[in-house]
C-alpha cells in the first residue's frame, strides 16, 4: 500500500510503499478514501525536519535533555549512532481521515467491515491507503455526509473542544482569533451553535476566506482593533476569547486580553507563546484555559489503546464523542465554501510543497485523495506440523515478529556479524517499522503481516519481538508452524497463556529460547560455575530501576506492568543460579497494590531444596545509581556481582575479583548460543523449560502482589504440567495462583484494575 513518508533528517517527502497494518486486538482496520492535511501542525513538523541538527535541537529542548541523559549513561558514540538512526527512520504524517471498515479486531462490538467511519489519532489516522485505528478514535459517518468532509472530523473535534473550555452558553459573544483551518472550522460550530462571533487574523486571505463564509472578521492592522470589536458588539466585549494562532509571538494572547470582558475566559487552542500582560489579565481577573487536542482521552493509553471508556457523568465529552458531535454537525458547516485543494496520494510531495511555500490561507484545506486499494489478502493457514524438527544444512534463515529499538540495538547487531545467519522476512503492526528496518538489516522480504511471514514457511527461527501482549500468542504460532522459537521476555502475561505455549511447545521438536539474557553474561555463568552443587543458596537481587512516567506503555493494563515486564528477568536469573524448583512466592507491591501499576515491588522466592531468594525491585530510584547488585550466600561461599562488570568471589578464607569489559549483561552470548541451539548443540543456559517456571513464578507474584499474600507455585493446568514434569495441583484455580493470605485483605481502591487479568 502507499503512505505518505517524511524524512526526518532533511524533511522531504515522498509517497513510499509498505504493508498494511495488522488487525490487533481493540483496533478498526480503514481503506482511507480521503485523509486531511493539518496545516498549522504538519507544517512545523516539516520545517523541524527541514532545519539543521541545531535548529532541530532549539526546536525540541526536550530531546536535547534526552540525548545528554543517554550520553551520559551510553557514551558518546553509541549515543551519536542512536541519534544518527534515530533520523534515517521515515515517519508517517497526518491523523484525520474517512474511509470504509475492512476487518476489526477482538474487543471492537460496535463497528463492523463495510462501515463508511472518520478515525482520528497521530501515528493511526496517517496519510495511508490502508490504517489501524485503536476502535475509540474511530466513528461511524452518519448517511448523507461525504467521504471528504468526514475528513475533517478529528481537526474539528480540536475546534471544539477548545469551545467545550470556553464554557460559554449559546449566544455568548465569542472572539477567535487566529483564523487558519482550526480557526475557520471554529467559526462555523460557533455559529452551528447559535454564538455570536467575530475572528480575527493577521493575514488579509484568511479574513477574506472567513467573510466569504459569512463571519465578522478583522484584519489584526485594524486600526484600534479592541474598540472596533467591541463598536460591533455594541460596545460590549467578549465574553469568551478562543486563541487558535500558532507563533513565537505573544501578541495573540495580548489582544486576547483586550478583546475579552471583565472576568471572561481565554482558551489557548493553538500554539502561542503565553505570557499574558498584568494590566489587563490581573485588573480584569481573565481566566487561562488550554485546550488538550481533541477532547478527554487524548494522550492516555487506558482510552485510546485500551479502549477503557470514561464515566459518562465526569467526562461526557470525550475525543470520541467529539468527533462523532463534529460528524452531527457537518450539513451545517458550509466546508465545501473552504474550497479545499484536492490531491491524489500520489501527488503527495505537492500538496506539502503548496503547504510550505504557498501558505494557502485563501484555501486553507488541503486533502489527498485515495484510489480504490487492493483488497488485504487473508493469510494462508498452515495446519500444525508434527513433532520433526532437524537442524538447517546451510545458513540458518531467522525471521523477526517486531523490529523496534531493543531489536536493532541489542539482538539483530550480532546475528548481522553471524556469516551462518541469513535474516528472512520481518514483521511489523504497522509495517512502517519493518520496511525501514528490513532494508538496514538485508532481510529478504518483509512480510504482510506474522500470520502471513509464518504461512511462508521461509524461516528456521522466527524471533518474537513485539509488544509484551502479543508474546505468548505469537510465540505459540510459531512453535504451531513448525519453526524454532526465540521469544523475548515475557513469554506470556497470564497463565492462560503459558498453558497454550506450553501445549505448542509439549506437542513441537523445535528447539526454543526466551530472552532472558542475564543468565548468559559471564558474571552470572562464572558465578553459577563457582557454586558448589545441592548446597542451599540465599540469593539477592537487588535492582535500581529507576521511575518511568505514569504514562508509560508498560501501566497498560494489556502490558502486564513492570513486574511481569522486567522483574521476571531478575525471577529468571536467581532460579538459574539456584537450580532447584520453585515452591512459593511471596511479593509486595510498595508503592500499589495493582500489580500493573506497581513501580517498585517485593518478591521473595522459596525453593524446593531451601534456597530463597530475594529480589528487590526499585522503581522509583533517582538517575545515577547503579542499576543491579546480585548477591550469594551459602555454605563456604559468598559473592557479589555488581552490574555484570565484575563479580567478587570469598571462598576458602581467599578474595578474588574477576573485572569484564564493558559490563556485558549476555545478550550477545545469548545471540551465539541461539545460533549454536539451532545447529543442534546442546546449551545449558537455553533451558527453555527454567523460562516457563520463572514466567509461572511471575505470574503468582502478580496474584500474590493483587492478594496480598503468598502463592504456590505448583502449575494448575496441564500442559504447563507436563512441560515442567510435575502433577497439575489438585484444586488449581486457573490463573488464580492459589493466593495463601498472610496479610490483611487488600483495600477495594488498591484491588481496581486487577480483577480482571488475576482473578483476585
Amino acid at each position: 500500500m502507499k503512505a505518505v513518508l517524511l524524512s526526518a533528517r532533511d524533511g522531504s517527502i515522498s509517497v513510499g510503499e509498505m504493508p498494511p497494518p495488522a488487525v490487533q486486538w481493540g483496533m478498526v482496520l480503514i481503506r482511507t478514501t480521503y485523509s486531511l492535511i493539518s496545516a498549522g501542525t504538519e507544517r512545523a513538523t516539516l520545517e523541524t525536519g527541514a532545519s539543521s541538527l541545531v535548529g532541530k535541537a532549539r526546536q525540541r529542548p526536550d530531546q536535547v535533555r534526552q540525548v545528554l541523559s543517554t550520553a551520559r549513561q551510553l557514551g558518546i558514540r553509541e549515543t551519536y549512532r542512536m541519534v544518527q538512526d534515530r533520523l534515517d527512520r521515515p515517519m508517517t504524517l497526518g491523523y484525520s481521515c474517512a474511509g470504509e471498515v475492512i476487518a476489526v479486531g477482538e474487543g471492537v462490538d460496535d463497528i463492523s467491515p463495510g462501515m463508511r467511519v472518520a478515525a482520528g489519532g497521530a501515528g493511526y489516522a496517517s496519510h495511508a491507503e490502508i490504517v489501524a485505528v485503536p476502535r475509540n478514535l474511530v466513528v461511524p459517518v452518519p448517511d448523507g455526509v461525504e467521504d471528504r468532509w468526514a475528513a475533517f472530523a478529528t481537526v474539528g473535534a480540536i475546534a471544539l473542544q477548545g469551545i467545550h473550555q470556553a464554557e460559554a452558553v449559546p449566544g455568548s459573544r465569542v472572539a477567535v482569533i487566529g483564523l487558519g483551518l482550526v480557526g475557520q472550522l471554529t467559526l462555523r460550530l460557533l455559529r452551528a451553535y447559535g454564538y455570536d462571533t467575530v475572528g480575527v487574523d493577521q493575514d488579509l486571505a484568511a479574513v477574506d476566506t472567513a467573510r466569504a463564509g459569512g463571519f465578522v472578521a478583522y484584519a489584526r492592522a485594524t486600526e484600534d482593533l479592541p474598540g472596533t470589536v467591541a463598536r460591533h458588539w455594541g460596545g460590549a466585549r467578549a465574553d469568551a476569547v478562543l486563541v487558535t494562532a500558532a507563533t513565537s509571538s505573544t501578541d495573540p494572547v495580548e489582544l486576547a486580553g483586550s478583546l475579552a470582558r471583565d472576568r471572561a475566559g481565554v482558551v489557548i487552542v493553538g500554539d502561542v507563546k503565553v505570557a499574558p500582560p498584568r494590566s489587563s489579565y490581573y485588573h480584569k481577573e481573565l481566566s487561562i484555559r488550554y485546550s488538550r487536542s481533541y477532547g478527554p482521552g487524548r494522550y492516555d493509553p487506558r482510552f485510546e489503546e485500551g479502549g477503557e471508556e470514561y464515566p459518562e457523568g465526569y467526562a461526557p465529552w470525550t475525543e470520541r464523542r467529539n468527533l462523532a458531535e463534529v460528524l452531527r454537525l457537518v450539513p451545517q458547516l458550509d466546508l465545501e465554501g473552504l474550497d479545499p485543494r484536492v490531491f491524489a496520494v500520489e501527488d503527495a510531495a505537492e500538496a506539502y510543497r503548496v503547504l510550505n511555500t504557498e501558505r494557502p490561507r485563501r484555501r486553507p484545506a488541503l486533502l489527498l485523495r485515495y484510489p480504490g486499494t487492493a483488497e488485504v489478502s487473508e493469510p494462508a493457514r498452515r495446519h500444525d506440523k508434527a513433532a520433526e524438527w532437524s537442524p538447517p544444512a546451510g545458513r540458518v534463515r531467522i525471521a523477526a515478529i517486531g523490529a523496534g529499538n531493543f531489536a536493532t540495538k541489542m539482538l539483530f547487531p550480532h546475528l548481522y556479524r553471524d556469516q551462518g545467519v541469513t535474516f528472512s522476512w520481518v514483521a511489523s503492526a504497522r509495517g512502517l517499522t519493518a520496511v525501514r528496518q528490513g532494508k538496514r538489516w538485508e532481510f529478504r522480504t518483509v512480510a504482510e503481516s506474522a500470520e502471513h511471514g509464518l504461512a511462508s514457511g521461509d524461516a528456521d527461527c522466527v524471533m518474537v519481538l513485539s509488544r509484551h501482549d502479543s508474546h505468548g500468542r505469537y510465540a505459540a504460532e510459531v512453535l504451531r508452524s513448525g519453526a524454532a522459537l526465540y521469544c523475548e521476555k515475557p513469554l506470556g502475561l497470564t497463565e492462560q497463556e503459558l498453558e497454550e505455549l506450553a501445549a505448542a511447545w509439549n506437542g513441537s521438536g523445535a528447539p526454543a529460547l526466551a530472552g532472558f539474557n542475564r543468565r548468559f553474561s559471564p558474571a552470572v555463568r562464572d558465578l553459577r560455575a563457582a557454586l558448589p552443587e545441592g548446597a542451599p543458596l540465599q540469593v539477592v537481587h537487588r535492582v535500581f530501576a529507576g521511575r518511568l512516567p505514569a504514562g508509560h506503555w508498560y501501566f497498560d493494563q494489556r502490558q502486564g506492568g513492570r513486574l511481569l515486564g522486567e522483574v521476571c528477568h531478575f525471577i529468571d536469573t536467581a532460579g538459574f543460579l539456584v537450580r532447584a524448583r520453585p515452591v512459593s512466592v511471596t511479593a509486595t507491591g510498595v508503592d500499589s497494590g495493582d500489580p500493573v501499576a506497581a513501580q517498585s515491588v517485593t518478591v521473595q522466592i522459596r525453593y524446593a531444596d531451601s534456597s530463597t531468594a530475594s529480589i528487590v525491585y526499585g522503581g522509583t530510584t533517582p538517575p545515577g545509581a547503579p542499576k543491579e547488585l546480585v548477591e550469594v550466600a551459602c555454605d563456604g561461599v559468598a559473592a557479589r556481582i555488581e552490574d555484570f562488570a565484575s563479580l567478587t568471589l570469598w571462598r576458602r578464607g581467599k578474595r578474588t575479583e574477576s573485572v569484564y569489559r564493558a559490563a556485558p549483561k549476555g545478550h550477545a552470548e545469548e545471540m551465539r548460543a541461539l545460533t549454536r541451539l539451532l545447529r543442534g548443540e546442546e546449551v545449558e543456559e537455553a533451558d527453555f523449560r527454567l523460562a516457563l517456571w520463572s514466567s509461572l513464578v511471575a505470574c503468582r507474584a502478580a496474584s500474590a502482589v493483587a492478594g496480598g499474600g503468598r502463592c504456590e507455585v505448583a502449575p494448575a493446568t496441564p500442559a504447563l504440567a507436563e512441560a515442567l514434569r510435575c502433577a497439575p495441583r489438585a484444586g488449581g484455580a486457573e490463573g488464580a495462583g492459589g493466593v495463601v493470605p498472610e496479610q490483611a485483605p487488600l483495600s477495594r481502591e488498591s484491588a481496581v484494575g486487577t480483577v480482571r487479568r488475576f482473578g483476585v
